[in-house]
């Protein structure tokens, strides 16, 4: 859980600093028809303008993401001020873009702390084994690689030597079946250790057929528990098919999670952003949000309340008298999520999920507690 640790570090070593500094979230996603071109760097520019950023702040900024041609991430979190302080984490998560100048805004990197689930991904046939995962912090550690789309390789070494001889397109001997077996039940160890040290909570297997179909059998229950796909693959492929093919089994595994989401919610939450805030921030009962990736919407927020007022026309506080601001619906949720310890979940795409959410849920929907 060394990524996680370095989350940790990074939320309470951002939250102990004095402001003002800068704190902002940017889209990179290379996925994302609105990064083509990184067209990110200009709607960072003009939201530290709309921030009052200091000027000498905002050309160190630009300087340094500008030589970025590929920032090896989905959301860059950066923070810096005046003082010299200039951070970036790369995240594996996609988050709404936001920018303040002010007080540290380390909510949505609490969010992804608590409500991230890592990918793992075991590549194996009867004689490779090779362990990838997907988690929230994209900066690798010691000689691990991470690769383009997220996926970092682990540098695995099993105890014993791998079964020789017993390459699928082969004829294989009981004897070399036998060896591929034993090696599988030491694998299966090794793949739970692993599964363990980096939080995983959802596996891939991938490989040849029968070879990923007896390895799932063998392996320890509290990790058999956590396979979400299971998936043929060619290990011949280049590195870069291989590594296309995971993100591609890991979006359908998300997919088909979102839509699972969905079907809970319809038979057990609620709906709407009125309805949804309500339970969420006053009654303390939404544990799971879905939201909209592009959704739209501005509510009145109370600094000293902690508090989204929903009517846009209120300028003081119904709770405390205080002075409210108006602020995106999207960062309120976020905020709100990290302060009430709930997950959520960006939809994004045009895709029967989005459909679903937009049309029957008005954009927000959650699932409650009771």
């Amino acid at each position: 859980m060394a990524q996680a640790r370095d989350l940790r570090q990074a939320i309470d070593s951002m939250a102990g600093r004095d402001g003002p500094m800068l704190s902002a979230y940017v889209s990179v996603n290379a996925a994302i028809p609105e990064n083509q071109e990184r067209a990110y760097l200009v709607r960072l520019r003009d939201a530290m303008n709309d921030e009052g950023v200091p000027e000498s702040l905002q050309d160190r900024v630009r300087e340094s993401l500008e030589g970025e041609t590929h920032p090896g991430a989905r959301t860059l979190a950066v923070f810096a001020d005046e003082g010299g302080l200039f951070e970036v984490y790369r995240l594996q998560v996609d988050l709404p873009e936001s920018s303040r100048w002010g007080d540290p805004y380390v909510a949505p990197l609490t969010l992804v702390l608590d409500e991230y689930e890592a990918y793992g991904a075991v590549v194996l046939d009867a004689e490779r084994f090779r362990y990838f995962v997907v988690s929230p912090l994209a900066d690798a550690e010691g000689g691990e690689q991470v690769k383009g789309n997220g996926f970092r390789e682990l540098d695995v070494d099993p105890s014993e030597p791998y079964p020789r001889g017993g390459m699928d397109q082969e004829p294989t001997s009981r004897r070399t079946e036998a060896n591929v077996h034993k090696f599988y039940n030491q694998l299966g160890e090794l793949t739970r250790d692993l599964t363990l040290r980096e939080g995983v909570k959802r596996l891939i297997l991938a490989g040849p057929k029968e070879r990923t179909a007896e390895f799932r059998n063998l392996l320890p229950n509290e990790v058999k528990d956590r396979v979400v796909a299971e998936e043929h693959l060619d290990l011949s492929a280049s590195e870069g098919e291989i590594l296309d093919r995971l993100e591609e089994i890991r979006e359908r595994a998300e997919h088909e999670r979102a839509g699972e989401l969905l079907a809970e919610i319809r038979e057990s939450g609620v709906r709407g952003p009125g309805e949804t805030i309500k339970a969420l921030q006053e009654e303390n009962r939404v544990y799971h949000l879905a939201v909209l990736w592009d959704l739209d919407g501005e509510v009145r927020w109370s600094d000293a309340d902690g508090l989204a007022i929903m009517d846009v026309t209120r300028e003081k506080s119904p709770y405390s008298g205080e002075p409210t601001r108006v602020r995106p619906l999207t960062d309120v949720l976020v905020e709100l999520a990290a302060a009430r310890g709930a997950r959520l979940d960006f939809m994004r795409g045009e895709n029967e999920n989005t459909d679903t959410l937009r049309d029957e849920f008005g954009g927000i929907a959650g699932l409650t507690r009771f």
